[in-house]
């Protein structure tokens, strides 16, 4: 389980405790936030709860399978299974419009060498959890991205498209 803390003493805590991922399972692995890599909505869907001094903040389910698609090993994809297999959920429209929601995401990573590739990670989990194939770019960031150049109130006319068929006519 991953605990979210810029706290540098609290991973060295956690494995003298021999509650490390090295020593125990399952066990805790201390990371910045930066690398849980989800919905921008996962903080107002995620739960708190307060025992000592101490706050825990849970994501919520979707939040990190969304998140489980940065790395998609076989744990990951265990996850969605387990997760659908219990609940059902989510089902496939459910996690397509989540990622769409989540669509910046599927942008090219800053560093290519270490780079999270969404729409790959999408076309290899659809046939293994939803039995079908899936066209991340037709289906999820395109739809995405019309919904927010509409919201945008950008014109709906393809000038350039036009320009184009003009020279050709």
């Amino acid at each position: 389980m991953a605990i979210f803390s810029d706290e540098e003493f609290l991973a060295e805590i956690i494995e003298r405790a021999g509650l490390d991922n090295k020593q125990h399972t399952p066990g805790f692995q201390v990371c910045s936030e930066l690398n849980f890599r989800t919905s921008p909505r996962w903080k107002d869907r995620a739960r708190s709860n307060q025992i000592a001094n101490v706050t825990f903040v849970v994501p919520h389910p979707y939040d990190i399978l969304i998140a489980k698609l940065n790395c998609l090993d076989e744990k990951d994809l265990n996850a969605f299974r387990a997760a659908i297999a219990k609940t059902s959920h989510p089902t496939e429209a459910e996690l397509i419009k989540e990622l769409q929601l989540s669509v910046d995401l599927f942008r090219p990573s800053f560093d290519e060498k270490e780079g999270h590739d969404m729409t790959s990670k999408c076309r290899r989990l659809w046939p293994l959890i939803f039995g079908r194939e899936i066209d991340p770019r037709a289906e999820i960031i395109a739809p995405a991205l019309g919904i927010r150049k509409a919201g945008y109130g950008e014109p709906t006319r393809d000038y350039k498209q036009e320009l184009r068929d003009a020279l050709k006519s």
